[in-house]
């Protein structure tokens, strides 16, 4: 019953679990921690490491209307989720700039997560896609955006891996010749991943996230109401990918492999 057991690419990220992930990482939030995640209470997220007070459901922001929006409705993700919206400082003058692997260690709840959006970020900007459709913010809060709900909602890193690795195909198809080409709402790079990376979890996981959780914690900065999200993952669904979730398994295999390499980078920086 693992979300991959339904996917078409069934065992593929359970072969990753307990030998890759575990030296050094912290552990899993238990249940507890993160019940209200579901369950509407006010539990609170744990702040990401090295950020105090920060959080990545704010990773879709950008503007000050935006904020301003936050601040006068009620209902936000910073207020139904328990978690405080994150900020991102720029470097001092003078200090190196953050390299991407140490952004996402700092701005990402564990090792796993980390990793697996670096790679994610990484992969993204090598086939393209930050070219062909606008992003106007940092494009590594795209990854950590992913990252905090998966982690959010209790997504095991398996899984996580599989649902991002599903996710890059859909993208890779994004960018052949013939793919329909996105009306001008669907060309933000932020809500076509983001949106992707729902199909692909909706279609490899026995119990998804809920549309509506993903609207409450992100989509309301982009859409009216549910309903409107709806309408743009249909689209998705229907125009983009043409009603067809499933994808070959050795194209999945490959992005599996890719996300959950340490890249020389990542050493060298260790």
């Amino acid at each position: 019953g693992t979300a991959s057991s339904s996917s078409g690419a069934g065992g593929v990220a359970g072969g990753f679990g307990s030998s890759f992930f575990m030296v050094g990482s912290p552990s899993l939030p238990s249940s507890a921690a993160v019940h209200g995640a579901r369950s509407g209470s006010s539990s609170s997220m744990p702040a990401a490491r090295g950020a105090p007070g920060t959080a990545a459901s704010s990773a879709a922001n950008g503007d000050k209307k935006d904020e301003d929006e936050e601040k006068d409705r009620p209902g936000t993700a910073s207020s139904s989720s328990g978690a405080v919206h994150r900020q991102i400082v720029p470097s001092p003058a003078g200090e190196l700039p953050m390299s991407n692997y140490a952004f996402f260690v700092k701005y990402t709840y564990s090792n796993e997560c980390a990793l697996l959006a670096y790679n994610f970020h990484e992969l993204v900007t090598h086939l393209g896609i930050f070219e062909q459709f606008a992003y106007r913010h940092d494009h590594r809060l795209i990854s950590v955006t992913l990252a905090y709900i998966f982690y959010r909602y209790q997504v095991h890193h398996c899984d996580m891996a599989l649902d991002l690795a599903v996710t890059l195909v859909y993208l890779e198809d994004v960018r052949m010749p013939g793919q329909s080409e996105l009306h001008e709402h669907s060309r933000d790079a932020f809500n076509l991943i983001c949106y992707l990376a729902f199909l692909a979890h909706a279609f490899n996981a026995d119990r998804t996230i809920r549309l509506s959780d993903w609207y409450k914690e992100i989509g309301w900065r982009s859409f009216k109401n549910c309903r409107q999200l709806n309408g743009y993952v249909f689209f998705l669904f229907s125009q983009v990918r043409r009603f067809r979730l499933r994808v070959s398994e050795t194209r999945v295999k490959r992005y599996i492999q890719k996300l959950c390499s340490v890249p020389s980078q990542i050493q060298n920086e260790s």
